[in-house]
């Protein structure tokens, strides 16, 4: 019986010596917490940090379900507002927009190529603006502006008035994407915000659908007042953007502790629930804590962002993976048209493709997180898309115009990889000020490849349809290799790890570590 004492007490004793040694080792790091609270300086919230801070799983859920309502539904209503445009133009083919104002599809393309050049311009501005100043107030600007000059367009008259709308409504919507992601980030953890960004895309896709049906509604006004169809849906729905930019404006959070707005008389978290918001958010990812700050991001930020190692795959999934779907989606309409289908028909048959989006994409970015797993994910799209593209080439050059519809919106109806995209270069960015440049740069990126989407060999598209199939092949290549750049880093990290003693370890711990960012020895990649 003493033995078994003995043995106990000595069990103990040792149970307190190791615990020792770990609150020893806390207590150091609390010690050098000077780092981290200068790191969370300029956070928001910075006052309801707690290192040792517990909650619930049921009151984390009450403030993610909360944020979801507030925040991301009307996230939702603004990117609802922000698709109305590019709807708008698309829909308006269907009611003799070009025949009315005398243009040539030769101008309505150079509109588009305008619109495209003048969105990739405004993107990464956009995000170094919202770096320095904050989001709120120029993502609910944009809108707005937007909205004002959308509303506009039902005026133009002549081809540079196309042409100059266009593009200053590209300039305008180019951050609008990039500025979403910042917002969402104050809010959501790096794992929850893949799938928030599905949601999102996934309202783009109904917002189609809605703005489809408010077509098919408006365009029958044509003759009311001396005007055509076309001029009440664009006018229409301008106003509508402009409203809901407005206010977005007044709306609008800057962060978890600052939800009281005009519209919005009371905070939207308890003081509890405001404390868990925030340490969530630093305890996923630290590097947020720099979120807060009014930094500037310089040129040469924006180049040691496109050389990272990390991220350079990113730039060639971005230049190639979206160009199969944009001509069928961009050309929808006009396909359907020439396939004998009426004005009306164009526009209905748009909505299959999107509802079917809404599944697929956020099937694909649940199972993303659920099997916590991006690369494979992401060459999905590409494996269904190949197939069907293969389908049309197979058909004869006539007829068949029910069965080609099909085959169409399946391809549109395939899921984005989009939102797994950003999410990914959200994780494997670290650095919140790269982790804007580089998400505003995909974007860049994404719509300079995206002018090569607009091949026209109508109206079946057989030499287009082989060239994307290519493509296809080539988003699986790129994306497979990416995956594998990103493992050859980490082992390499690991061995240089694994060589440094554990002093050295614990030295370059606390001298560097976070500072590092996603060069650090400590930080793997995720793929």
């Amino acid at each position: 019986m003493p033995t078994c004492m003995v043995d106990g007490s000595k069990e103990h004793r040792n149970r307190i010596d190791a615990l020792s040694v770990q609150l020893s080792r806390a207590s150091t790091l609390v010690e050098q917490q000077p780092d981290t609270t200068a790191l969370h300086a300029q956070f928001e919230g910075r006052e309801l940090y707690d290192y040792r801070a517990t909650w619930t799983f049921e009151e984390e859920s009450k403030v993610k379900l909360k944020t979801d309502i507030r925040l991301l539904g009307w996230l939702s209503i603004m990117f609802f507002a922000a698709q109305l445009d590019s709807t708008n133009i698309s829909n308006a083919l269907a009611d003799n927009f070009l025949h009315d104002l005398g243009f040539t599809m030769t101008e309505y393309g150079n509109g588009t190529m305008i619109h495209r050049i003048c969105f990739l311009i405004g993107g990464l501005p956009s995000q170094m603006i919202a770096m320095r100043y904050g989001y709120r107030y120029l993502l609910s600007g944009l809108l707005c502006a937007s909205g004002a000059v959308a509303w506009t367009q039902a005026w133009m008259q002549s081809a540079a008035g196309f042409y100059f709308t266009r593009g200053l409504i590209g300039l305008l919507e180019g951050g609008f994407g990039p500025l979403t992601v910042m917002c969402l980030s104050n809010f959501y953890t790096n794992k929850e915000l893949g799938f928030r960004i599905a949601i999102l895309s996934s309202g783009i896709n109904i917002a189609r659908a809605l703005s489809t049906l408010l077509a098919a509604g408006l365009l029958t006004m044509r003759g009311t007042a001396g005007r055509p169809g076309w001029f009440w849906l664009i006018l229409i729905n301008g106003l509508l953007i402009f409203v809901i930019g407005l206010a977005s404006i007044f709306y609008l959070p800057s962060g978890p502790t600052r939800t009281q707005t005009v519209l919005w008389r009371k905070p939207w978290f308890t003081k509890r629930e405001q404390m868990i918001a925030i340490n969530r958010l630093l305890r996923d990812d630290a590097s947020k804590g720099r979120t807060g700050s009014k930094t500037r991001a310089s040129m040469r930020d924006i180049w040691n962002t496109f050389k990272d190692p990390g991220l350079i795959g990113f730039w060639f999934c971005a230049m190639i993976i979206y160009i199969p779907k944009s001509p069928v989606s961009q050309y929808l309409v006009l396909s359907l048209r020439q396939l004998d289908f009426s004005r009306f028909e164009s526009n209905v048959l748009t909505m299959p493709s999107d509802f079917i989006r809404v599944i697929t994409i956020l099937t694909l970015t649940r199972s993303s997180g659920h099997f916590k797993e991006k690369a494979f994910h992401c060459t999905i799209p590409n494996f269904i898309e190949i197939p069907l593209f293969a389908t049309l080439l197979l058909l004869p050059s006539y007829g068949y115009a029910w069965v080609r519809f099909a085959i169409l919106t399946l391809i549109i109806g395939t899921p984005s990889s989009h939102p797994i995209i950003v999410s990914w270069i959200s994780c494997n960015s670290f650095d919140p000020k790269k982790r804007g440049i580089a998400i505003a740069l995909f974007g860049t990126i994404h719509e300079i490849g995206s002018f090569a989407a607009a091949y026209n060999d109508k109206p079946y598209y057989y030499t287009g349809n082989k060239v994307l199939i290519s493509i296809c092949a080539a988003s699986v290549v790129v994306i497979l290799t990416h995956r594998e750049v990103l493992k050859h880093i980490d082992r390499n990290k690991k061995k240089a790890w694994e060589n440094l003693s554990e002093i050295e370890q614990r030295d370059y711990d606390r001298v560097q570590g976070s500072r590092s960012g996603n060069k650090s020895l400590t930080f793997s990649f995720g793929y």
